[in-house]
């Protein structure tokens, strides 16, 4: 059943389960057990035929593995926008870090699939329909609500990484997440801690439920002092925050300390500030929010709220293969803490 893929002995010769079988001092039945994680082969038993796989240089052929187990051993992580973001935007990398770190000493290999576009999704839906892959980790499962709604009809696991309003897939679908109204609740705070009066707050775009959720956090300790007219959305990136904050003190709104809704946001808010004569934190309070490496290396050090990033990849990869082992889905609610520095 299983064959090495490469030789790793002689030239011409491969390692065989018999040649790890002799090794072992066990059947060839005993070594397939062993590397198919049978519960009848007992713990001593794996143990000396690990040994021997390593003395031999067995190698599993992967795909043989995969027939005989019923399984692809191919996790999906499903990314809905642009496919640039994924590259340019820190807080997806972190998400995948930790998914693939969880991933790298199991069998699950795993997998990109673009589906920003409808031709993308319908593909995606095809392969995961015909058991390309035995999950599906979404990491942007706030676009693309029609693609959850069809993959909720195939039967495959899917975790999702954020929370959507009312939680619409609970008991479908796994879900993790930090939740963004505490984080920014904790962000409004050290400023008020500080006796800062008029905030203004450069947030991403309207229609994700993470700006959504932030700007509620920061109502919830604000309130009426950061009205509509105080908030301007834009991009995620530091460009973005920087034009944001030169359209605020273009309109002459008198601020005395900036909520960013992201610490690439804050960047670009600090050097619009920079140029327009703006002192941080003098004069103007800065709080960024996920807590990239950036915010501890940008000077001054920024001021932002942690969200366990590489965690939550972590839980979301550990969360898919328990579905696929048959544990129902569930939900986890990663914390969050603010992290102070030099902008506040």
């Amino acid at each position: 059943m299983f064959e090495q893929d490469e030789p790793v002995t002689s030239p011409g010769r491969r390692v065989t389960i018999a040649d790890v079988a002799r090794a072992a001092g066990v059947a060839p039945s005993t070594v397939s057990r062993a590397l198919n994680g049978s519960p009848k082969c007992k713990p001593a038993t794996r143990e000396r035929v690990m040994r021997a796989v390593e003395q031999t240089g067995f190698v599993v052929n992967r795909r043989g593995r995969a027939l005989a187990v019923g399984r692809s051993e191919a996790i999906a992580l499903l990314f809905t926008d642009p496919f640039a973001e994924l590259f340019t935007d820190p807080t997806y990398a972190r998400l995948c870090d930790g998914i693939v770190s969880r991933l790298t000493d199991g069998p699950n290999l795993p997998m990109i699939l673009e589906a920003a576009t409808p031709a993308e999704r319908e593909r995606v839906l095809e392969h995961v329909g015909r058991g390309a892959v035995d999950a599906v980790i979404v990491i942007t499962p706030y676009a693309g609500r029609e693609l959850l709604d069809r993959l909720a009809e195939l039967p495959v696991p899917v975790v999702l990484c954020g929370q959507l309003e009312g939680d619409p897939y609970r008991g479908v679908f796994s879900t993790v997440y930090s939740d963004d109204v505490i984080g920014a609740a904790l962000a409004a705070r050290a400023l008020e801690e500080v006796g800062r009066e008029a905030p203004v707050s450069v947030m991403g775009p309207a229609d994700n439920p993470a700006s959504v959720d932030r700007i509620r956090g920061y109502r919830r300790v604000l309130g009426s002092r950061l009205g509509d007219e105080r908030v301007v959305h834009t991009g995620w990136d530091q460009l973005s925050g920087h034009r944001a904050m030169r359209e605020i003190l273009a309109r002459g709104i008198g601020f005395d300390a900036v909520l960013a809704g992201s610490d690439r946001i804050a960047v670009g808010v600090i050097e619009a500030l920079r140029e327009a004569g703006r002192e941080v934190p003098g004069e103007v309070s800065v709080v960024g929010f996920d807590d990239h490496p950036l915010a501890a290396q940008y000077e001054p050090a920024i001021t932002t709220v942690h969200q366990p990033l590489r965690e939550e990849g972590k839980r979301a990869a550990e969360m898919a293969v328990d579905m696929i082992d048959g544990v129902e889905a569930q939900t986890v609610v990663m914390d969050m803490y603010l992290v102070e520095r030099d902008t506040v």
